[in-house]
């Protein structure tokens, strides 16, 4: 029987989850990519099996006990990156006058219930502390919090993998050199939301007039920005929704170590993930505004609630990965790839897999004379 490690290095191997052996799958350059073939369109029997997949895999794939790790990995990556981000503010922004403080307060006041801004601030002023004005400590400082936010994105890939029906691939240094790319574009995307959300003169001009100076177009700068802060109110919400429409298709389609084909701005998973969070948390919003966060554990109420709020949503990220998996299934069926039990789509490494498959054929190997020693003993 030929060794799993021994299959010719022109198929790619995928071990599927929680099992011992390995398919090998053929490379997606010797076959057409289902999600960008033509025609290939999801047709109503492919969207019933979606469904009834999603909902029949939601307990056996675990997703509340994933969606529970993941917001645990949320509360340990929060403090990180509101540093990082914060200390991007410092660096891009003129520092003697005083804008970051001023952004964050802002996105406090116009975005957070009023039940809850007393905590968030105090949350906030706890973690930025008093922060460094060399640029090279602020650097310093932005790389150390991205490494330690990427511990979430790392824990999505994992369970992304899991979603998907395979171990990893990747190499460990290779994945965390990965997840921290994504962290760091992550972050940069939502430094541009914070922006966005809370833009107004003072911060457009003291981003762009220092790069206008040497040109001496600072006074055409600041005639640009007043025209369009105006449009902007108009643009505002609209370019937030794309923007993080955007993060979360990186996510989906960057973390797991599935070579799903050309890359695209939006997923379906994304899409509804996007969709029903955002939701959520409006509605969430109308209840703490309405309602209030008054109970009888007082603060550990508030915090609990808000708890159980990024579990839920860590919930439908999750499901949303489902929905990207399963829609690839379906388009790997309808041009006839046997995708019933096992996703075809090829890994984007499967270095780390042939190192284990050494592994455990040196480790049987082992077995094997411990067993034959047994045997002359006997």
């Amino acid at each position: 029987m030929e060794r799993p490690d021994a299959v010719s290095r022109r198929a790619d191997l995928v071990q599927p989850y929680g099992t011992q052996h390995v398919e090998a799958v053929t490379p997606r350059a010797e076959l057409s990519d289902p999600l960008s073939r033509r025609g290939n369109r999801m047709s109503w029997p492919g969207l019933h099996l979606v469904v009834r997949r999603v909902i029949a895999d939601f307990s056996v794939d675990d997703m509340v006990d994933r969606a529970a790790s993941l917001t645990y990995y949320t509360v340990l990556a929060i403090a990180p990156m509101i540093l990082a981000i914060y200390s991007l503010v410092l660096l891009l922004l003129p520092r003697d006058g005083g804008e970051a403080p001023l952004l964050l307060n802002d996105l406090v006041k116009n975005y957070v219930p009023e039940a809850l801004q007393s905590e968030a601030l105090a949350l906030l002023a706890t973690i930025v502390g008093s922060p460094s004005d060399s640029t090279i400590a602020l650097v310093i400082s932005i790389a150390v919090s991205l490494l330690s936010a990427s511990a979430y994105v790392r824990s999505f890939s994992r369970n992304a993998n899991v979603i998907y029906g395979r171990e990893e691939g990747r190499t460990f240094a290779m994945t965390w050199l990965t997840m921290w790319l994504v962290t760091v574009a992550m972050s940069l995307g939502v430094l541009l939301l914070l922006v966005g959300l809370v833009a107004r003169e003072s911060i457009f001009t003291g981003v762009v007039a220092p790069l206008a100076r040497p040109f001496g177009l600072e006074e055409e700068v600041e005639n640009l920005v007043r025209v369009f802060l105006p449009v902007w109110d108009w643009l505002r919400y609209p370019v937030v929704a794309l923007l993080s429409l955007g993060m979360l298709s990186m996510l989906y389609q960057v973390t797991p170590n599935v070579r799903r084909g050309a890359y695209r701005p939006v997923t379906y998973g994304a899409f509804l993930a996007f969709v029903v969070s955002a939701i959520i948390w409006i509605g969430f919003s109308w209840y703490v505004t309405e309602i209030g966060v008054q109970s009888a554990y007082g603060a550990f109420g508030t915090v609990l609630m808000v708890l159980v709020l990024v579990w839920i949503m860590n919930i439908v990220l999750v499901v949303g990965v489902k929905i990207d998996a399963e829609v690839l299934r379906v388009k790997e069926l309808q041009i006839g790839y046997p995708s019933e039990d096992v996703i075809q789509a090829p890994p984007k490494s499967n270095a780390a897999l042939r190192i284990r498959l050494r592994t455990q054929r040196r480790i049987g190997e082992i077995a094997e004379k411990v067993k034959n020693r047994r045997r002359k003993i006997l």
